[in-house]
């Protein structure tokens, strides 16, 4: 806590957070040994983040959930962009808004359960919001990047310790049904909800919960997300780039930037620019260096446009503060 009385994240916060990123339902008895502190202090530190908007955890479709997404890049009326993206922020098929400086005035990401339901709600739906002068959608058709970021904030020792076992491979997909949704949609506010929570508010037997549970993470269809407040950590300055990449190198370039340790989002997308790509920076001239390796490794890619971040509105169904801090939900619902 400053000397103004609100609370930051200092670095054992950011190392929890980071071990929490390895391991988003890891235990406080597992967490503390890990890091050093006991499993009291571990959920001291927790429960403080929460409360202060400064670090959450929330369900996240896995690798075999087949979902369909979109890139939605909004340019408004003067003066108007910030009521649209609070809009669209309403959605819950729309998952994170932000507020840009650069060609277009908001980009948006979005979830539905096909491309059927995908149509309704862009042309249905988002294109009849007021004050929207320009809509250009862009439909994702691989998603590169994870959710599993780190910070670097814990030895390879830690991360041993916290990491949990999955032999699958995720290879085909797989339809969730009506339990499973319910069970994602209860994990959203709150992604460490216990089993005995998860039973009560389901109304199915604890067992039931576990097993579905631990087969959903097995398969690859839920997964889950720590996310914090990253102007506090050290990580201010957020860029979208939109790249245009040769057709027979998009997954080696995909795969290869969706692992730098910068990377939030890498998809690829249909259009010119084929690659999308968000990255968490230091500071903005930190852009610089990154679009020089782009660059130097591959020299045939294009960057054909970049858009800095003025304000996050929406993060995986967080709704966010002047400073970014979540302030209250609107569940990721891809079925809505």
């Amino acid at each position: 806590m400053d000397e103004s009385g609100s609370h930051r994240i200092d670095e054992d916060d950011v190392a929890l957070i980071d071990a929490l990123h390895v391991n988003p339902r890891a235990s406080f008895e597992q967490l503390g040994p890990a890091l050093g502190m006991s499993a009291v202090t571990a959920g001291r530190r927790w429960r403080r983040l929460t409360r202060a908007g400064l670090a959450w955890i929330s369900s996240a479709p896995g690798p075999a959930m087949p979902l369909a997404s979109a890139v939605v890049e909004v340019a408004c009326a003067p003066g108007d962009a910030a009521d649209v993206a609070r809009a669209l922020a309403a959605r819950p098929q729309v998952f994170s808004v932000h507020l840009t400086a650069g060609g277009h005035d908001i980009y948006a990401l979005v979830l539905a359960k096909d491309t059927a339901a995908m149509a309704r709600l862009l042309l249905d739906d988002i294109g009849r919001v007021p004050a929207i002068r320009q809509l250009t959608v862009r439909i994702a058709t691989h998603v590169f990047s994870g959710v599993h970021w780190r910070l670097g904030a814990i030895d390879p020792e830690a991360v041993e310790a916290l990491s949990s076992a999955d032999s699958s491979d995720h290879a085909t997909t797989r339809e969730p049904n009506a339990f499973d949704q319910a069970l994602f949609l209860a994990l959203q506010s709150d992604g460490r909800t216990t089993i005995r929570d998860l039973s009560r508010d389901l109304d199915r037997s604890e067992r039931a919960v576990t097993r579905r549970l631990e087969s959903l993470v097995r398969a690859g269809v839920l997964a889950f997300r720590t996310d914090f407040v990253r102007s506090e950590g050290g990580w201010p300055a957020q860029v979208a780039l939109s790249l245009r990449v040769p057709d027979e190198s998009l997954h080696e370039v995909g795969s290869r930037v969706g692992a730098w340790p910068q990377t939030r989002v890498c998809a690829a997308v249909i259009g010119a620019a084929n690659l999308f790509v968000t990255v968490q920076l230091h500071d903005l001239p930190a852009l610089e260096p990154l679009l020089r390796r782009i660059r130097a490794t591959w020299p045939s890619v294009e960057v054909t446009d970049r858009q800095v971040v003025l304000r996050p509105v929406k993060s995986w169904g967080r709704l966010l503060d002047t400073e970014g801090r979540a302030i209250d939900t609107v569940p990721v619902d891809p079925w809505a």
